[in-house]
């Protein structure tokens, strides 16, 4: 509850700030933070594709960890040993009598940067690239020129 000229004022829930999009490396511990305002102070509740996270047990429900300061409004979702299978959207939504609200973060890998090989025609040579095709009937006839 806020007070202002002796008033009580009510407030939904709002997101003062949203979780960021940062980038990570598979294998690290990454952690999203924001910072939701209400009056009263609201209650959060994680959702990872659409079930509660609290409920994964096991392998999916392991390394993941959440907090909440009402005092400040604090929000967190910690990802410990991120890796395959904790992709998804991940959602927190606060809520109180006076209204809901939801911040999400979809967890997706990065494709690999595709980097082309260099195709060399059948049959050259680049030798300032030190590189070579010769396929296996080329090489018998180079090896019948050559004698070997």
């Amino acid at each position: 509850m806020k007070e202002e000229n002796g008033a009580v004022q009510w407030a939904p829930p709002r997101w003062v700030e949203p979780f960021k999009p940062t980038r990570f490396q598979q294998g690290t511990q990454v952690m999203f933070e924001g910072v939701i305002s209400g009056s009263p102070a609201p209650e959060v509740e994680w959702l990872w594709k659409n079930k509660p996270l609290q409920s994964y047990t096991g392998k999916a429900g392991k390394g993941k960890i959440v907090s909440y300061d009402k005092n400040n409004g604090r929000v967190t979702l910690m990802l410990s040993d991120v890796g395959p299978g904790d992709e998804g959207v991940y959602s927190c939504t606060a809520k109180n009598p006076y209204g809901e609200s939801t911040c999400t973060l979809n967890l997706n890998p990065e494709k690999p940067m595709n980097r082309r090989k260099p195709v060399l025609p059948k049959g050259s040579c680049r030798t300032n690239l030190k590189a070579c095709h010769i396929d296996s009937d080329d090489y018998a006839d180079y090896a019948k020129l050559k004698g070997l």
